[in-house]
């Protein structure tokens, strides 16, 4: 796919400089994943699969055009926004930002095209559309540049569901889950990345 091409779509940015204090340390981003490779090489795939350039914040090593390295993962996830954030604006622009995680890998193509298509169908006065699974919010979210400010604004370890349900400008899409983990299951301990392995068998 053309550079042009998928940047028209936007930029997906892939989360992925947690410190994973739960998995001992363990870089999630990079524990084996039978589709893909990896955790992280598979949400990439996925991502680039579904029409996006993407933009993958890590906690370390080298930078690339389609990595960035967040020198603060300490900070919290408001911090690895920010610096992805940062990144894809001088790099691609005032263009669309969607955003994954990098241990939320039953998100799928379909998932990510259908919060998509919400997105550039909203009305006027919604900036923001996230999905939901049974109820429960999920990723993808999609933002334009109107909300670079609220994304700016946030600290610790918090996300954009912590200013989410106080907004006037934001945008659900339920998207069905039937015979197939959630989309908004994530692997957060050694135990939930053991369940997650059991259910791709």
């Amino acid at each position: 796919m053309a550079k042009s091409e998928s940047t028209a779509n936007g930029v997906m940015m892939i989360l992925a400089a947690g410190l994973a204090t739960r998995m001992a340390g363990r870089n999630k981003p990079d524990l084996p994943w039978p589709i893909g490779g990896s955790l992280i090489k598979h949400q990439e795939a996925m991502a680039f699969e579904a029409g996006f350039e993407t933009l993958t914040v890590a906690r370390s090593g080298p930078e690339s055009a389609s990595r960035v390295v967040n020198v603060h993962p300490q900070e919290g996830l408001a911090s690895s926004l920010q610096c992805g954030l940062d990144a894809v604006r001088t790099r691609f622009g005032p263009v669309a930002v969607g955003v994954l995680l990098a241990d939320q890998p039953f998100v799928t193509v379909s998932d990510v095209k259908r919060v998509f298509a919400a997105f550039t169908g909203r009305m006027p006065e919604i900036h923001a559309i996230r999905a939901r699974y049974q109820g429960v919010a999920g990723h993808p979210v999609f933002f334009d540049e109107t909300w670079d400010d609220v994304v700016h604004a946030l600290r610790g370890d918090v996300g954009l569901g912590a200013v989410w349900d106080r907004r006037g400008d934001v945008g659900w899409v339920d998207v069905e889950v039937v015979g197939r983990p959630s989309p908004s299951f994530d692997i957060d301990t050694d135990e939930a990345y053991q369940q997650a392995l059991q259910w791709l068998h």
